[in-house]
């Protein structure tokens, strides 16, 4: 019996490519009029920025810190990352949150879930602060039980540390708490590795994933694992 579903977050409850796109482009465009830099400079010496924090901090929910991006791509282009960081750090939130919709199953399945009194968790790579601003943005606090990001295990899925985390919170047994995320390998391997139940989710289900979930797995009777392939 499931008593838990625990979601991923980008990608899998909004459309975290989509926001990133508008978000970059903003922040692309007061780059460049500001300090008169190029396009084709702007994006190479952001993606050097962000490839730099990636190896300097590996796998870890650090790693994707934006203000470390803006701080390394500002010194890479010769300018003040004290002065200007965090103003650029602004500019790429403010309008990547903007833009942040859920996706049109999340509401109606998290309704569903809590009626049947099933916990919900989330299980997230990046850094906390700004999760917990996501999930704010997204309305679904009043639906979340507990949350894991990959900053508060130092580990990103599909560690073991990070799923063990969740169960823990859940205070459930693996088999009866459901994975969702659209990584066939952080979140569904990583659950199944663990003993957890994984369905994969795709953009095309974002209308009729709580439908999936709901009527294909029986969420009451299910015994076996489902895992959803791409």
């Amino acid at each position: 019996m499931i008593k838990a579903v625990v979601f991923d977050l980008d990608n899998t409850i909004y459309n975290y490519d989509e926001c990133h796109i508008v978000a970059m482009k903003q922040l692309e465009e007061y780059v460049c009029d500001k300090y008169g830099v190029n396009k084709v400079d702007f994006r190479k010496n952001f993606e050097l920025a962000k490839v730099e924090v990636k190896k300097l901090l590996g796998n870890t929910g650090a790693s994707h810190n934006r203000m470390l991006y803006m701080q390394i791509f500002l010194e890479k282009i010769n300018q003040s990352p004290v002065e200007d960081a965090l103003e650029l750090y602004d500019i790429y939130w403010r309008a990547m949150l903007e833009k942040m919709t859920p996706f049109k199953y999340v509401m109606p399945l998290m309704k569903q879930l809590k009626h049947r009194k099933i916990e919900i968790g989330i299980l997230t790579d990046l850094t906390a602060h700004i999760q917990h601003r996501k999930i704010k943005k997204l309305c679904i606090t009043e639906y979340i039980d507990a949350i894991v990001t990959s900053e508060e295990v130092g580990a990103e899925k599909p560690s073991s540390i990070a799923f063990s985390r969740i169960i823990q919170k859940l205070h459930c047994n693996p088999e009866e708490i459901l994975m969702i995320g659209d990584s066939q390998k952080k979140d569904i391997d990583g659950a199944v590795n663990v003993g957890m139940r994984g369905m994969l989710f795709l953009e095309s289900y974002k209308d009729t994933m709580d439908e999936r979930v709901m009527d294909s797995n029986d969420l009451e009777k299910e015994r076996g694992i489902t895992v959803n392939s791409r």
